[in-house]
């Protein structure tokens, strides 16, 4: 599974989807705030871009398999990741994440979530879908010894956007 954790933080595809958001996302904005629509955005194109640049020219039958399986299976990783980021920054009033563009990792502080009701509804449901025991995802962890504490840590990210939500969310949080 590429993970050592229930978090997408705590996963190999996590950490690449985080290091995607933080080179084309973060940096160019200095790393001053997260818009959790345009980071979101940003992951997915990644992933279905790195799908084509990959399988140019494949068959239609791994195309199908692609958006049928592989994308929402990736997609999930991501979702998770910025629920996770988003969660921390609620639960902590920042989000903090190590930078190793340099010699010396440095820490980053984001101070300003960016985000509308619709954006964490979004996020939401994505995230309430990776709950359905046929989505790939979930699938991987049900028969780990794990897997009802990775099904708490996702209803704990979705419980942390609706109380956002019921606050009034369309916020620079």
């Amino acid at each position: 599974m590429g993970s050592w954790g229930v978090r997408a933080h705590n996963s190999d595809c996590g950490l690449d989807l985080l290091a995607v958001a933080e080179n084309r996302y973060l940096r160019g904005v200095k790393f001053k705030n997260f818009h959790v629509r345009h980071v979101t955005e940003l992951l997915k194109t990644h992933i279905i871009g790195e799908f084509a640049k990959e399988n140019n020219g494949c068959e239609s039958q791994y195309i199908d398999f692609f958006y049928g399986y592989t994308l929402p299976y990736r997609f999930a990783h991501a979702v998770m990741l910025v629920a996770e980021c988003f969660a921390e920054y609620r639960q902590m009033g920042k989000y903090t994440l190590d930078d190793y563009s340099t010699k010396k990792a440095k820490k980053r502080q984001i101070a300003e979530f960016i985000f509308t009701n619709k954006d964490l509804e979004t996020l939401r449901n994505e995230l309430q879908a990776i709950l359905d025991p046929e989505h790939g995802l979930y699938e991987s962890w049900k028969d780990s010894d794990s897997f009802n504490e990775w099904r708490a840590h996702i209803q704990m990210l979705c419980e942390t956007i609706s109380k956002t939500m019921s606050k009034g969310g369309d916020d620079h949080a």
